[in-house]
């Protein structure tokens, strides 16, 4: 699996767990932040690359603060991939 694969697939974890932890509904939380449910689905699911404002709008819609999510980031991504650094 390549870097950018690996990346995108912790990105969707990361949204998704967040979303379900946080118990919002797929649906009801793409109307209530104007993100289309493809969008959100492929974000998700790991399957395309998300434009950064796209990003920061589901970030934010999850109420976490870019630290937060690269720190969730952080901890979806193997062992021995790049980490982010404090």
């Amino acid at each position: 699996m390549q870097d950018e694969e690996i990346i995108l697939k912790a990105i969707g974890r990361v949204i998704k767990k967040e979303r379900k932890r946080k118990k919002l509904k797929f649906t009801i939380f793409c109307y209530e932040n104007d993100i289309s449910k493809t969008t959100l689905y492929m974000i998700e699911n790991g399957k395309n690359k998300p434009y950064v404002t796209s990003l920061f709008k589901i970030i934010n819609a999850l109420g976490l603060s870019y630290q937060e999510f690269g720190q969730l980031l952080d901890k979806e991504l193997p062992d021995d991939f790049m980490k982010f650094e404090e």
